[in-house]
């Protein structure tokens, strides 16, 4: 028998806790802050802007927004350090999740800071801390559908009761990462890590259960952007998380291609999968500055069969600019006497 989504949700939160509710992307290189507060400030410029955005409405629960993820960031890079090589950055990301009807909802603003030691020319070393109020709530909880027994035994409507619209913790977090330049080629390499919620904060939503005690997340990535030809360069990539004990991998590898030298133009396209869970297609276009990407899961898991349509996956729609603050230069006048 096939159990209302929003029912096994509500079981979800009320007897495993909210160790698992961690967000996924299929795009995880245009969330670089999400990812790692290491990366706040690195990039070639003054300022970056981005967002991405995830909707998977339509493949669980027919079309709508009653599972969509949204995700926000601003950082820019200050020529500050100890040495004149070394720079800081900092940044502010914005993470919102709502799933279901009943509208269960995790984000907030987290700020950001990264000090990035400079080392041989195009590499650096960065270590990144982050620091902010992280919420969970309930939109609806009216809407809430539940089956006797299936919370606890001989439960029903009264665990419905117990739940709270609001919970509140302190997400702390840092991150390590490292950027080389590779061989004469200049290929560029990218290895970072990090630890989210360090400090284990406890939360819960259902006031008839004990405090939940949230495991830390952590994040590993590898990239390496080859140049293959003047025009044509391929980055393979792997992400590797782990809560507790939920491990999620996925290995990737991007084209992008140089279409137009005059107006910047690169076509980017690539595949990608999670493993045990969906094959993964993103294409997009760089021009200049902006990047425009488009992501696609593909649902391949037993999960497909609670989706209608079934095997439909997620799409997500991201964007990302970087600008440059170019100070105009002020020499000081000379003054020529003329000669007689």
């Amino acid at each position: 028998m096939k159990l209302p989504l929003q029912t096994i949700i509500l079981s979800f939160f009320c007897v495993f806790g909210l160790n698992a509710q961690d967000l996924h992307f299929t795009q995880f290189e245009l969330t670089p802050l999400h990812v790692n507060p290491a990366n706040v400030g690195g990039f070639p410029g003054s300022f970056r802007v981005g967002g991405l955005y995830r909707d998977q409405a339509f493949s669980v629960d027919g079309f709508g927004s009653d599972f969509s993820t949204v995700n926000f960031y601003l950082d820019a890079t200050f020529n500050w350090g100890l040495r004149k090589k070394d720079w800081v950055g900092f940044g502010m990301n914005f993470l919102q999740d709502r799933s279901g009807v009943i509208g269960l909802g995790s984000g907030g603003f987290i700020a950001q800071g990264a000090y990035h030691l400079g080392l041989r020319k195009g590499s650096d070393l960065a270590l990144g801390v982050q620091y902010g109020g992280v919420g969970y709530n309930i939109k609806d909880k009216s809407k809430a559908q539940n089956e006797a027994g299936i919370i606890t035994p001989g439960g029903g409507d009264a665990d419905i009761m117990k739940l709270q619209d609001k919970a509140n913790y302190t997400d702390i977090s840092i991150g390590l990462n490292y950027t080389a330049s590779v061989t004469a080629r200049k290929h560029q390499l990218k290895i970072g890590v990090s630890a989210a919620r360090i400090n284990n904060p406890k939360v819960t939503l259902s006031s008839g259960q004990s405090i939940n005690k949230l495991g830390s997340l952590l994040t590993a990535n590898l990239g390496y952007q080859y140049h293959y030809s003047e025009k044509l360069d391929l980055t393979p990539m792997l992400w590797v998380r782990n809560v507790k004990s939920f491990n999620t991998i996925v290995p990737q590898c991007m084209a992008s291609y140089l279409f137009n030298v005059e107006k910047g133009i690169r076509l980017n396209a690539g595949l990608g999968y999670r493993i045990g869970d969906a094959l993964q297609v993103m294409f997009g276009v760089d021009i200049k500055k902006v990047k425009v990407q488009i992501g696609y899961d593909q649902t391949l898991s037993s999960q497909k069969l609670a989706q209608s349509p079934k095997g439909v996956g997620a799409l997500e729609l991201g964007v990302c600019y970087i600008g440059t603050v170019v100070k105009k230069p002020n020499p000081k006048p000379r003054v020529f006497c003329p000669r007689f």
